[in-house]
């Protein structure tokens, strides 16, 4: 982000202002390279749940929402932007997609309800730079309370760097361990196939609950 947008996402309602405005940089239209190695290249695809719950923060238009769903996994999307939810909802309308299989929430991750029997599978890609550094901590408390034991969660992790100014908020593999190492299993921290002008600034993480 410039620092013009950065400094519109500071304000309150800040994310909604930009979807107003119709200013998301963030959004690629397509799933992440990395996601999509994951679920169906990397060996490690193996350990991905194939059904129950799977929730995408910070979802955007949801894209990686309609990715993540099939038949035995149902998708919630969670934005705190309405705009952004209700372009969801169109988009879901279009492709004739029902909502018992796919779900948009308009809601702060911190608090917002969670289905019966919690999250099978997080995936967190462009939500844990986004907020701001101080509520990491809450961050990884809250997917530890709504990802049962066993479940798994999915760490694009971006932008890597030691940069103080945000968001995006720099991140690091390190940071991740901190904040996750005590409730969930690290399987994976590899290098990933990465949008162009991301290349060199992601790896993908996938942990399991302890």
């Amino acid at each position: 982000m410039n620092t013009e947008t950065q400094s519109i996402v500071k304000e309150e309602g800040g994310w909604n202002e930009l979807w107003r405005r119709d200013i998301r940089p963030w959004d690629k239209g397509v799933p992440s390279p990395a996601l999509v190695e994951v679920i169906e290249q990397k060996p490690i695809k193996s350990q991905i749940p194939q059904a129950g719950n799977v929730l995408v923060p910070g979802c955007g238009r949801g894209v990686d929402v309609f990715y993540l769903s099939n038949a035995h996994r149902k998708a919630y999307g969670l934005d705190i932007s309405p705009i952004a939810v209700q372009q969801c909802k169109d988009i879901r309308a279009e492709k004739g997609i029902p909502e018992s299989q796919v779900e948009f929430i308009t809601g702060d991750f911190f608090n917002f309800e969670t289905p019966a029997g919690g999250f099978q599978l997080v995936y967190d890609y462009t939500f844990f730079c986004a907020i701001q550094p101080e509520l990491r901590a809450a961050w990884a408390s809250r997917m530890a309370a709504i990802i049962p034991k066993d479940g798994v969660l999915i760490t694009l992790m971006y932008p890597i760097g030691t940069h103080t100014e945000g968001p995006p908020f720099a991140v690091s593999v390190e940071i991740y361990h901190s904040f996750l190492d005590a409730n969930f299993e690290c399987l994976l921290v590899d290098d990933c196939t990465s949008f162009e002008a991301r290349v060199g600034k992601e790896k993908i993480g996938v942990w399991r609950r302890k």
